[in-house]
């Protein structure tokens, strides 16, 4: 079993010293070496191997410090596990790559020639590196679909008989990669785009890791794909009309429709959504951590979400997984009667009952559906955002969905320049038509 403890050669308590560790991987060889990081002897605490608690020494330089050692320690631990099982030989050369991939220092590694290989090591250093706000690592989504973009890109080498170099993802790859995206996974361009958008990502940390790439991985026409996205909202005559309906006799069916509504009234992502508890909800207002974006987020409670608590003996609904939600939620506004003819992309014909190998990947079929089936887990959160655009500031909406950027929030509604360019018209008419009524009541008063 491998252990890995700090410490540092203390003599004067006032001074600064470089903390060090030695890594143990059982009863085989041992290394030693610095962490780079540095502390004063009087503030180390060498049987705890951290730092001395704030509160006993007033010092507040060392936050970092604290998250960084059981980081690292973590990281390496791991890197062990990964190794020996492996078969790869832990010595002072692979200790030394394996501190360049936590730091993310930019050491060009000779090991690095395939675009897999730097991939996979691009990957499994997400979860240490520091972002540009100062935290440390991505969601786990985010991991999730960069290594869904390794595994494409896998497949596509499969069917080319080819393991490309770094320096050969040019152009050509670029346009064949996006082909048999579409012809042979039968994906749309906006979910290509996608893994187009990880690929780049990759080439530019290849980059900057000094790893040689192809010129044309930085040059405009290297673009991810994206096509018209078709999607549902529901207005508020539609939830009040599911809020009514009356679910009693299919309790599973209730207690989706309980999630829709508290969907539409918060506008969580369903990833958070459907992890609410009663302990998210104190003094007549919700709050919870996003966990795709780590941000804290706090809204009141509408009184529709309390009339489903107070329904649910005060509780939350029970949780269900996100596919059943999908597949629940189109049965109630089924049965709700939201079944007005909308353009948009469904699956038909779902094949049940073949193995994963068997199963030909399926493409969305663009027509003319009735509302209820195109109505997804995005169908909530989408729709707080849309019923409050433009009766809210949009700093508030955005406050509540987490957004970011104005950008993203009128991407993810679907509003444009032109959306925007109307309700500039809208309100000077009606600015125009206030002051030429006002005209004319001055011009009655002064007749009088």
């Amino acid at each position: 079993m491998a252990t890995l403890s700090y410490y540092i050669n203390e003599k004067d308590p006032n001074r600064e010293y470089t903390i060090n560790f030695i890594l143990k991987n059982g009863r085989k060889k041992q290394l030693s070496k610095s962490t780079g990081f540095k502390i004063l002897g009087k503030h180390w605490n060498g049987k705890k191997q951290a730092p001395i608690a704030e509160s006993k020494t007033g010092e507040k330089n060392y936050y970092i410090l604290r998250r960084k050692l059981p980081q690292l320690k973590n990281k390496l631990l791991e890197s062990v596990r990964n190794a020996n099982y492996k078969g790869i030989e832990i010595d002072a050369e692979w200790l030394e790559k394996e501190l360049n991939i936590f730091f993310g220092r930019t050491t060009a590694e000779i090991d690095f020639i395939y675009l897999t290989d730097y991939a996979n090591h691009f990957i499994d250093g997400m979860p240490y590196r520091i972002q540009k706000n100062g935290n440390t690592g991505v969601s786990e989504a985010t991991i999730k679909q960069y290594r869904t973009t390794l595994n494409k890109i896998l497949a596509f080498e499969k069917i080319k008989s080819k393991r490309f170099k770094i320096d050969e993802v040019n152009l050509k790859f670029h346009n064949d990669f996006i082909q048999f995206l579409n012809r042979g996974q039968n994906l749309n361009l906006n979910t290509i785009g996608k893994y187009i958008k990880c690929l780049k990502t990759i080439l530019k940390g290849a980059k900057q890791y000094g790893l040689r790439i192809h010129p044309d991985g930085e040059k405009d026409e290297f673009r991810s794909t994206n096509q018209k996205t078709y999607f549902v909202t529901l207005n508020e005559t539609e939830i009040d009309t599911i809020f009514n309906l009356d679910l009693s006799g299919t309790p599973y069916l209730d207690n989706a429709r309980n999630w829709l509504i508290i969907g539409v009234w918060t506008g969580a992502r369903v990833s958070d959504l459907l992890n609410f508890t009663s302990a998210n909800i104190n003094n007549g207002f919700l709050e919870y951590t996003a966990q795709k974006t780590k941000q804290k987020i706090m809204l009141p409670v509408h009184w529709q979400v309390e009339s489903i608590i107070e329904r649910n003996d005060g509780k939350l609904p029970h949780k269900i997984s996100n596919q059943r939600y999908n597949d629940w939620i189109k049965e109630v506004c089924r049965l709700a009667g939201i079944d007005e003819l909308q353009k948009g992309a469904i699956f038909l014909n779902k094949k049940k009952g073949k193995s994963k190998k068997e199963k030909t990947p399926q493409r969305k079929v663009l027509g003319n559906y009735p509302k209820w089936q195109m109505v997804s887990t995005h169908t909530a959160r989408r729709s707080f955002a849309t019923n409050h655009y433009g009766k809210l500031p949009t700093p508030v909406i955005m406050s509540a969905t987490g957004h970011t950027t104005e950008k993203m929030l009128l991407a993810y509604i679907g509003k444009t320049a032109k959306d925007n360019a109307m309700v500039l018209q809208e309100f000077w008419q009606k600015e125009t038509k206030k002051k030429a009524k006002e005209a004319q009541l001055q011009v009655v008063q002064a007749a009088k």
